[in-house]
């Protein structure tokens, strides 16, 4: 598949077959993040990968986490929704930052470095999409696991911190495209 054949097909998927997904297909999706660029090659990237019996675990934590924040009147969007999706998919990958703790310093210069690891996570994290939807997989990017980042740090040992997960599995669902403003429309050009 041509990259920007990737680019053009790949949607968020929140419904997943209950079929194993390969590991060389995982390792493939985890080979394509390391080769995303990143700010001075610091490579900030950390990744988890859990099923089965782990992942339910995680997901649990999260749901509970998420039922407590609603039940003290904390807005928690669609974290509740993306749980029943992370709980469909049969692996799901955390990504933390190997450079930064919760709750560490980000004034001054380390602003900008937390910036740069934050922009070379992304463009890792884009690479496991699109080469997911390269091998007819389908993907969802998460950022609601933030609701539940002390518990999921406790449950997986892991002290950096979690910057997104990644569910993979095969799509039980075939979503249009979302509406995209054209470039021409977002774009300042200046000569």
């Amino acid at each position: 598949m041509e990259v920007m054949q990737a680019i053009s097909d790949r949607r968020s998927i929140r419904r997943f077959e209950d079929r194993p997904v390969g590991r060389h297909l995982i390792e493939t999706v985890l080979d394509a993040a390391v080769q995303a660029p990143s700010g001075k090659n610091a490579q900030p990237w950390r990744f988890v990968v859990l099923q089965g019996a782990k992942k339910d675990g995680l997901v649990d934590a999260m749901e509970k986490q998420v039922n407590s924040l609603n039940e003290a009147g904390s807005p928690t969007g669609s974290a509740t929704w993306t749980a029943k999706a992370m709980r469909q998919a049969p692996v799901l990958i955390l990504v933390f930052d190997a450079n930064w703790t919760p709750g560490q310093d980000r004034s001054g210069l380390n602003r900008y470095g937390h910036l740069v690891d934050t922009q070379s996570i992304g463009a890792a994290v884009q690479n496991m999409l699109l080469v997911a939807t390269s091998l007819g997989l389908g993907s969802l990017w998460i950022c609601d696991v933030f609701y539940a980042d002390r518990a999921i740090g406790e449950l997986t040992g892991v002290k950096e911190e979690l910057v997104a997960a990644v569910s993979l599995g095969y799509a039980a669902e075939s979503p249009g495209p979302r509406p995209r403003k054209p470039w021409q429309e977002v774009t300042a050009w200046l000569e």
